[in-house]
């Protein structure tokens, strides 16, 4: 399984996240199967934005009417990881709920080098996340 962007949405995602290091960006990947259609960057509303996201309810609302318009799906979602690793955090799992998403990770610890990488978050046993990787495959 795989995420497949275009060059420029790959590009968006990249430049969203460095405008707002330090803090945490966020957003949704919307379209068809495993394709992206869309980004949908969202702004994040969380008190500590520096290491969690929360996407603004309105911006989510826009998205999910905007899906519901044009038949696409959820692809996945997005978040920037500023310090650490593309990987997902406790936070990142504890919080994941939607088990058919890609939950789509860029880490800008190395800032000329950023890193991203693309993971399932399944429910396990006794509420434990299974992390599955997926590839991200940019076109």
């Amino acid at each position: 399984m795989a995420v497949r962007l275009t060059r420029s949405q790959f590009e968006q995602i990249l430049a969203q996240a460095r405008a707002e290091a330090p803090h945490e960006c966020c957003g949704l990947l919307l379209g068809r199967g495993d394709a992206v259609e869309e980004v949908f960057a969202g702004r994040n509303v969380d008190e500590t934005p520096r290491t969690r996201y929360v996407m603004d309810p309105r911006d989510q609302l826009r998205a999910f009417r905007l899906m519901d318009e044009r038949g696409w799906d959820l692809v996945g979602i997005y978040h920037s990881h500023p310090q650490t690793e593309a990987y997902p955090s406790e936070t990142d799992k504890s919080r994941a709920l939607y088990p058919d998403a890609r939950y789509m990770i860029v880490s800008l610890r190395k800032p000329a080098a950023p890193a991203v990488r693309a993971f399932r978050l399944l429910d396990g046993e006794n509420g434990a996340k299974i992390v599955a990787e997926e590839d991200v495959v940019v076109t």
